[in-house]
């Protein structure tokens, strides 16, 4: 699924802006007031946000699921969302044109796994 630059710059800025450092980045609030928008941008981010969450699942279920520490990330606590990017970027850049197809939750959870591995007793 190939997105516009668009609405993937709205929705992290809808992010950005709703994260306080005590509060979740997205409230349920600041989901129904996206998922009731019905311009384009918003409908869309709503739906690349529930995909999401729902792919975040399903790879945090195989990740537990692993018996090998090295398939799970241990991301520092307090990391910034532009570190984040720059790590998934770097993965991004080396990606082979058959892996194009790769889920993307997946991808994100080997790189994230590979760029912050465990170590030692560390989960």
């Amino acid at each position: 699924m190939r997105l516009p630059a668009t609405i993937v710059a709205a929705a992290a800025a809808l992010l950005l802006a709703a994260a306080q450092p005590s509060q979740p980045a997205m409230t349920a609030g600041d989901l129904a007031q996206l998922c009731t928008g019905t311009d384009h941008v918003s409908v869309n981010a709503c739906r690349i946000y529930i995909l999401g969450v729902i792919q975040g699942i399903a790879v945090g279920i195989h990740m537990a699921a692993a018996k090998s520490p090295a398939a799970r990330p241990c991301v520092p606590a307090g990391i910034s969302a532009e570190a984040l990017e720059a790590t998934l970027k770097r993965k991004l850049a080396t990606l082979a044109p058959d892996s194009e197809q790769r889920d993307a939750a997946g991808f994100i959870g080997a790189a994230l796994a590979a760029g912050f591995p465990c170590e030692g007793g560390r989960r």
